[in-house]
């Protein structure tokens, strides 16, 4: 791994507020920053490591806590809510 990404960048918080763009894009990239005032260290600022994969168990788990779909009962539903009729949708439009 590259070691700029292993030790946050200090910037000041004159320059965080100045360049902040630039500073987000260096956040998306993976970059941590330590923000100082007077040359003080004051905060840490990183990016929030968001997973991208959920392991199979993790999700066989939450489905396994689903309730169980009543296919006949969902059909019934749609059946209730949407007509089947075929219509013309420019009737009585003049086109």
């Amino acid at each position: 791994m590259d070691a700029s990404r292993l030790r946050p960048t200090e910037v000041s918080v004159r320059q965080f507020v100045n360049d902040s763009g630039s500073i987000t894009r260096g956040l998306r990239e993976g970059k941590r920053y330590i923000l100082t005032i007077n040359g003080e260290p004051l905060a840490e600022v990183k990016p929030i490591k968001r997973r991208r994969f959920v392991p199979t168990t993790e999700a066989q788990a939450v489905f396994a806590t689903a309730p169980a779909i009543d296919w006949s009962e969902v059909r019934a539903d749609l059946d209730t809510v949407i007509d089947d009729e075929l219509r013309d949708p420019f009737e009585g439009t003049g086109l």
